[in-house]
């Protein structure tokens, strides 16, 4: 693999966009890799379920549309030309139980919408997210709803760049308990060899009433084959209204299985630097992911163990299922 795609792929592993690479997840069922039992299993289940694709299409259509109209607005004609065809809203919506130790009730739905613009000729996106911590993104409700990180509150956000390829972007927006918020970005890669490479980011903002803040990122990705790929991920939180840090570290085996299943086992800590620096939690975990049914449905089994200082560092054992749809114009 050359160092290129060692890049993309990294990035591709924490970036916005629902995008599905063939080495850690699996792929459509309708590209030439999938064999013709896949295939012949694909078109029994279009008669079956074909309510469904019908509701996806549909979804996605719906959601187009409005884009559209939204994109109009800033044209300086009436005419729908051919850019305002390209106007797309993609996205994903997960829908989750997670019943672990004397929390048997525990749910979770997460979305994430990302709006193109091509009469902004693709600068400027409209952003809408659950959780405004992109880096958490397949976190358990439990180890990412305390009280060390309060970012799990819905945002929206219009997000503004240079370039399309920029490494810099902007934001502003709303989010975490009703403020509003500006905030700078860099992102960037670098290959060290082709099977070696690091992804770093930093960033800034401000929030009305939490103030400024500040996260520094970088994660080290090694790939042993085609099928394995093991990443290590270290992130640090600057919270100007506590004026402490919040840490975290985890390490993460990447294997794909075939065209349709794979696991990721994750282990994580996290913890703050005030009073001093301490542990507030520790989670480890092994996910099931698979898209046998269609290439924009996903179904996910994740069994973990999850330690908390809130709960003096009992041993929770749980189990997390998900149901995850994807829609946009490349689904």
């Amino acid at each position: 693999m050359s160092c290129i795609s060692t890049i993309c792929y990294a990035v591709m592993l924490i970036s916005l966009e629902p995008q599905i690479d063939t080495r850690t997840l699996p792929v459509n069922t309708n590209t030439a890799v999938t064999s013709l039992k896949a295939e012949k299993t694909s078109s029994s289940l279009n008669q079956h379920n074909e309510w469904f694709d019908v509701w996806q299409r549909s979804f996605t259509d719906s959601m187009d549309f409005t884009v559209r109209q939204l994109d109009s607005l800033f044209r300086s004609d009436d005419a729908h030309s051919y850019n305002n065809e390209k106007a797309r809203a993609e996205g994903r919506i997960q829908f989750a139980w997670e019943p672990r130790d004397g929390m048997l009730t525990d749910t979770d739905v997460r979305f994430r919408i990302r709006v193109k613009l091509p009469a902004l000729e693709d600068k400027v996106d409209l952003l809408l997210s659950d959780n405004e911590d992109e880096t958490q993104d397949n976190t358990i409700r439990a180890a990412r709803n305390t009280d060390n990180n309060d970012r799990d509150q819905a945002t929206i956000a219009l997000r503004f760049r240079p370039e399309q390829d920029s490494h810099y972007s902007f934001r502003v927006g709303a989010g975490r308990r009703d403020q509003l918020y500006v905030r700078g970005r860099y992102r960037d890669a670098t290959a060290f060899t082709d099977k070696l490479s690091a992804l770093y980011d930093s960033e800034l903002y401000y929030y009305s009433r939490d103030r400024l803040g500040a996260e520094v990122g970088l994660a080290i990705q090694y790939d042993i084959d085609r099928k394995h790929l093991i990443r290590q991920n270290n992130r640090l939180y600057f919270r100007d209204d506590t004026n402490d840090w919040l840490w975290r570290h985890e390490i993460n085996h990447l294997y794909a299985i075939d065209d349709q299943n794979a696991i990721v086992s994750r282990a994580m800590v996290e913890g703050l630097s005030r009073p001093n620096y301490r542990i507030e939690e520790v989670y480890a975990g092994i996910r099931w992911r698979n898209n046998t049914l269609r290439d924009w449905l996903f179904f996910e089994v994740e069994p973990f163990v999850l330690w908390l200082r809130d709960e003096d560092f009992n041993t929770s054992f749980g189990i997390a299922m998900r149901v995850e749809v994807y829609y946009g114009h490349n689904r």
